[in-house]
């Protein structure tokens, strides 16, 4: 009689961490926040452009988008020729999910120099899809000095 089928009890600790590996910043969802203009001057580089190719990376690698410039409203170091439009950019992706972007689609660009010089759209980058009234809006930001910058 009584007697059970000798099975112990879950165990509350079994199952992998559920800590992101190393490398990957990224967040539990996407999010944008601030502004056009509360992020123009935090930004290290702004521009408006066109996604030509996106390769996202496994999650542990980063990933890497192509984007053919529009406009750039503020370089911050990123070596591109004179004139801009046209020119190819590669930024690369730390996180594998965010931002999204979509190939064929334009952008308002916000991002980061990374270690090496090159351009980085972090996670909390500000990405917003490109509409042309923004472009006034960029325009005027642009020639605006950033408080705290020579």
């Amino acid at each position: 009689r009584g007697g059970g089928k000798g099975k112990p009890p879950p165990s509350p600790k079994a199952g992998p961490p559920t800590t992101p590996p190393a490398g990957t910043p990224c967040p539990q969802r996407c999010r944008r926040a601030g502004t056009l203009q509360s992020n123009f001057c935090s930004s290290d580089f702004v521009l408006t452009g066109t996604v030509k190719s996106v390769s996202r990376g496994s999650p542990q690698e980063p990933g890497w988008a192509v984007v053919s410039v529009l406009s750039l409203y503020k370089s911050g170091g990123l070596g591109v020729p004179q004139p801009t439009k046209g020119t190819t950019l590669r930024l690369q992706l730390p996180c594998h999910l965010c931002p999204a972007l979509k190939k064929g689609s334009s952008y308002v660009l916000m991002g980061r120099l990374g270690g090496d010089g090159g351009a980085l759209l972090p996670p909390d980058a500000f990405v917003v899809p490109y509409r042309p009234q923004q472009q006034q809006v960029l325009g005027n930001l642009s020639k605006k000095p950033c408080r705290g910058t020579p």
